[in-house]
């Protein structure tokens, strides 16, 4: 989760950047390297995937008998919850780019 954090983090520090002033696009900062949205879902998407793989390995730990059930239900959770927002953000990025297509040119 670390990675999401450091990537609202730093789109956060660029808003703040091109925020309040009246500053063209040719005036504004190049973006860091890893700060653009491809890498932020880039690396959503690895922590989806390591997320998926810690329960997957949690609940075949549980079948062999060397699990907490405790453990294997947070992860299961924690898995699912993860699913959950990326079914979510999958949604509004469809949603979004069908409003652009909408757009009158």
């Amino acid at each position: 989760m670390t990675s999401i954090s450091n990537a609202i983090n730093a789109y956060a520090n660029i808003a703040k950047v091109g925020g309040g002033d009246a500053m063209e696009a040719r005036d504004a900062p190049a973006p860091m390297p890893g700060t653009d949205f491809a890498s932020v879902l880039k690396d959503a998407a690895k922590v989806a995937i390591g997320t998926m793989k810690d329960a997957e390995s949690q609940s075949a730990a549980a079948i062999a008998g060397k699990a907490d059930i405790r453990e294997v239900v947070a992860a299961v959770a924690n898995a699912e919850m993860t699913l959950e927002t990326v079914v979510t953000v999958r949604d509004k990025v469809i949603n979004a780019y069908n409003e652009i297509l909408r757009m009158p040119i």
